[in-house]
Parts: structure tokens; sequence; C-alpha cells
């Protein structure tokens, strides 16, 4: 009967209709959550240099990005379809210029499966355990991989280290003045095992060749921990240190220690548990370094002069982009113990 076809073509309308609403919400939450992780930018990619690839649509090229574990940045020409993949390391934006273009940069930082966890939590930039992944960088073993001086051996104890120049490990580090300069917050953490009454260099960020530049450096010395950081700006050199914190002695010690810098100051040293405020000793100029150069940083000793090695052995490095509490250095320290 007709009344009866008639009620049957309402429903068979209504049916569609809610699929049609449906399908709206879904594309439309689709497409929310493909943009949640990237905010406009106005930089223009060198096409000449970066490459390209075809795409239909902006969230399709956003899609290329985020299974890209190495692009964080991307550009879309609507006239010609080109999707341009890249990222925001120092490097990176080289291949990049300020425009008028509307670009799309990642709000969240990417972690690699293989990293460890604790790199994510501390915002470890670096991480080394030498005991258990060798020279490679547990918070991004595709990044920093550490060589090896002659003179240095590596087991499960960790990096041992000796009073010979070819006795360091090394990692080319460019575009660091970005990291760990004025104006940016960093913490590092060792852990190490050695006599405490050594000169020794835990750290320095130095030129890549050459003996005797430093721009930024850690090390211990009468019964003190030191931190002295080159600013180009100033054209100057601040050293810092913390303190009375340990007795001095030829005797082997272990010790886990640290510090954490907020963009002009040291704000702590951290050793064996304990936070420790530190103070500033002296500035001085460095009217000969004009320019920062943090390209390689060096593990073990400080360049050119292996009288300031370790002269004992190191287990862990780290270094964080945040300012660390005590609480997550005792975190790092008991992560560096499993072996």
């Amino acid at each position: 009967p007709e009344p009866h076809n008639f009620s049957d073509v309402m429903e068979l309308k209504r049916q569609l209709l809610f699929c049609c609403i449906s399908l709206l919400q879904l594309l439309h939450c689709r497409s929310e959550h493909s943009s949640i992780g990237f905010a406009t930018v106005a930089l223009c990619p060198d096409i000449s240099a970066l490459p390209s690839r075809h795409a239909k649509s902006k969230m399709l090229c956003g899609t290329a990005c985020s299974a890209n574990m190495d692009c964080d940045l991307f550009h879309f020409t609507r006239t010609t379809g080109l999707c341009y993949l890249g990222n925001s390391t120092c490097e990176g934006l080289r291949l990049w210029t300020n425009g008028p273009c509307v670009s799309y940069k990642s709000v969240r930082p990417r972690v690699r499966a293989s990293a460890e966890p604790i790199a994510e939590q501390l915002s470890l930039k670096m991480l080394y355990r030498f005991g258990t992944h060798g020279l490679e960088n547990a918070a991004d073993p595709s990044k920093y991989r550490l060589w090896s001086g002659s003179a240095t051996t590596i087991d499960a104890q960790g990096a041992h280290f000796v009073t010979k120049l070819t006795s360091y490990l090394m990692a080319a580090t460019p575009c660091f003045e970005s990291v760990v300069n004025k104006g940016n917050k960093f913490s590092f953490f060792v852990r190490a095992k050695h006599p405490m009454d050594i000169d020794g260099t835990y750290v320095a960020f130095r030129q890549c060749s050459g003996n005797n530049v430093a721009h930024d450096f850690f090390y211990t010395y009468n019964r003190n921990y030191w931190h002295q950081v080159f600013w180009p700006a100033d054209g100057k050199y601040y050293l810092s240190k913390s303190g009375n914190v340990f007795s001095k002695s030829s005797s082997v010690a272990l010790v886990s220690t640290g510090l954490t810098y907020d963009a002009d100051r040291n704000v702590n040293f951290f050793f064996n548990g304990s936070m420790y405020s530190a103070t500033l000793d002296s500035s001085k100029s460095a009217s000969n370094l004009n320019d920062a150069n943090f390209q390689c940083m060096q593990l073990g000793g400080f360049p050119g002069d292996a009288q300031y090695s370790v002269q004992g052995s190191m287990s862990c490095f780290a270094l964080s982009t945040r300012l660390l509490t005590q609480a997550e250095f005792v975190q790092l320290d008991n992560w560096c113990k499993q072996v």
C-alpha cells in the first residue's frame, strides 16, 4: 500500500541523512586530528634544495610529514600540488627562509620508538650509558653518536680515560650554540668514578679541530664543581662554582654530579643526591673569541691538554634542554645504575 511505501521511503531518507551527518562529523574530526600537532609559521622552503612530492591536499601533506620521523615542518603549494617536507633543526632551517609563505611546524617533539622513555620524560637531547649502549645516544640513536680516541676503552663499567691526548670521546654537535649558550635552559648530568683530587673536565663543547679552545665546559677541581661558558655577544667567559661539596682525596670515589643553567646564570650544582646553589666566581674578557663555536662535544678531558683528564671512568652522561630538579637528577642516576 502507498502509505507503507511512503513510510519506507522516509525511513530510508532518515537513515541516509544520519549516515551523511556521521560521515561529515568523522571527516571533521579527522581534519582536526590531522592539524592538532601543527602550528602555522611564516617560512618559505628552498624549492631548489628541498625534495618535493605530489599531494592531493594540505592534510595529506601533513600526514606524510607525521609519518616521517625526520619531519616536523612542511609546506603545501595548492597551485602545483607539491608538498615540501623538512625539519626545524639548526641544519634543517638553513633550507627555509622567513617570508610570506604559510607553512606548518609540529608543536610536539618527535620521539623515536627506539629512544629510552626517560629521554622524553626529562627532555634529554643526549643520553649515554656506555656499559649498555656503547657510543650510541640513547635519547635518539640517529644523532650524536660518539667516536673514541685510541687511548679510551669501553666496557660494562663505562668509558675509561687516561692522561693522554688520545683519550676522549667526541661527537659532532652542529649548531649547539642554540642549546648550551646564553638565553637557553639546560642541565648536564655525569656519573663517574675517579680520584677526588683531580683537575678533570667531564664535558667540553669545542671547536672540532685545533686545541685549547672550549666555549662551554664542566669540570671538577679543588673540592668544587665548576662551569665556564663563553658568551659571544659579551665577549666574556663566565665561571661559576658549587662551593666546597666534597673532600679532596687521592682515593677513587663514585660520584653523580650535574648542573642547571637558566638563560644567563648557573642555578644549581647537583652532587650525590643533593643540590647546591651556584655562585659566580669570575668573568673575564675573551675578545679573541668573537664567534660561538660549539660544533663538537668532548667527554673525559679538555682539548689539547692531557693533564685535565678525568683519570677514571664515566658510566653516564646526559644533556637536558630544561632545568632538572633534584628528584629528576636522582631518577637519572638510578637509570644509569641499570646495567
